[in-house]
């Protein structure tokens, strides 16, 4: 009886050890398990060549130009906390151009607006939003003083080229966690650029169209060749008989003269207003220019113009103007309305505006 109780004891005496052993092991196991390494923040070089620090997961965001907030909108409309004031009026006013569905309008129009940098903005109404980040523009003069006065980081895209579109695309979907849908409009993007290029390199840099484009400021004005409306006009296979102008070449209203529009004598004139065509037209300083004499003064259209986000329709549009024929131009046109705006608006453009761009 001594014996068997004695092993009784050394049995329960056993087991009592492996589980001992056994929870030792499993709390071991439990301690070695790979935790999140995911970083709370990354560094993004921006397009202006910054080194900025943004936390990895951006949840609040906003933008001080309607470029950028067009694309945010387009790529994290749930994390949109504003629009700025020139994206309301163009996209959401009276007059305005009609591209976004009537939902997407409440939303839009439901958001608090901004100033934008170039026209003035309230760095109190920024911190009041609490933004994780803010977009602006490689233009953007104070963008360095804002981030010191808000503390929150500040990245730069730019509209300089068709080239450069395609870069903010890409950037901004990278940082608001949306790179799928940014690289397929991107890609739309510089495929649509690859079909204009492929048209006009065939055309010899003699027999290329001379194109004079009339700046922002009035018909004596014109863009610097680093600007998105001089890379159209190149890209479109277009002269631009600006391009040795000096001055500041990001600059949108560089002057000129009457006599250097004489000496240039451009085939086709682009002005942004029909108030700046019947200036042009009425003048009689412009009677002799070839443009003149042929009615090739045209006006950028609404909903294709040579900015903006349409910018890529503007090239489609420009490259028509000076060497595709109106029949074969106005079916492919339609064509590439439909797809464009399908894609970047989630619209379906209506027949009444894409007659206004083709007329």
């Amino acid at each position: 009886m001594l014996k068997k109780g004695l092993l009784t004891k050394g049995t329960v005496l056993g087991v009592s050890i492996l589980l001992l052993f056994s929870m030792l092991v499993g709390c071991s196991k439990t301690e070695v398990n790979p935790v999140n390494t995911t970083p709370a923040q990354v560094q993004i070089k921006d397009m202006a060549g910054r080194e900025v620090t943004i936390p990895s997961n951006v949840k609040r965001i906003l933008a001080l130009h309607p470029i950028p907030s067009y694309f945010l909108f387009r790529l994290a409309p749930d994390k949109v906390v504003s629009k700025d004031t020139v994206f309301d009026g163009r996209y959401l006013g009276k007059d305005s151009v009609k591209v976004y569905s009537d939902g997407d309008r409440e939303k839009l129009s439901k958001l608090p607006t901004t100033g934008v940098y170039f026209k003035g903005l309230e760095p109190e109404q920024l911190l009041q939003l609490k933004p994780d980040v803010i977009i602006s523009l490689t233009k953007d003069p104070e963008i360095n003083d804002l981030t010191t006065k808000v503390n929150i980081p500040i990245i730069a895209v730019s509209k300089d080229t068709m080239a450069d579109y395609e870069k903010t695309m890409r950037l901004i979907g990278k940082i608001v966690g949306n790179e799928s849908e940014a690289n397929k409009l991107a890609d739309y993007w510089q495929k649509s650029i690859d079909e204009v290029k492929g048209k006009v390199s065939v055309i010899p840099s003699d027999k290329r169209v001379k194109v004079f484009f009339a700046g922002a400021s009035g018909v004596l004005t014109t863009p610097g060749t680093q600007t998105i409306m001089a890379s159209i006009v190149d890209t479109a296979g277009g002269d631009n008989v600006a391009k040795g102008l000096t001055g500041n070449q990001t600059g949108e209203s560089l002057p000129v003269s009457m006599e250097q529009i004489l000496k240039w004598n451009p085939e086709v004139v682009i002005v942004g207003t029909q108030k700046g065509k019947d200036q042009i037209m009425s003048d009689t300083a412009w009677k002799d220019i070839t443009a003149v004499k042929n009615n090739k003064v045209f006006v950028q259209a609404r909903y294709a113009s040579l900015d903006g986000v349409t910018a890529l329709m503007g090239l489609v549009w420009l490259e028509g103007k000076l060497y595709t024929n109106d029949s074969e131009f106005n079916t492919y046109f339609e064509s590439k309305m439909k797809e464009y705006y399908l894609l970047f608006h989630n619209y379906q453009i209506t027949p009444d505006q894409i007659e206004e761009v083709a007329k």
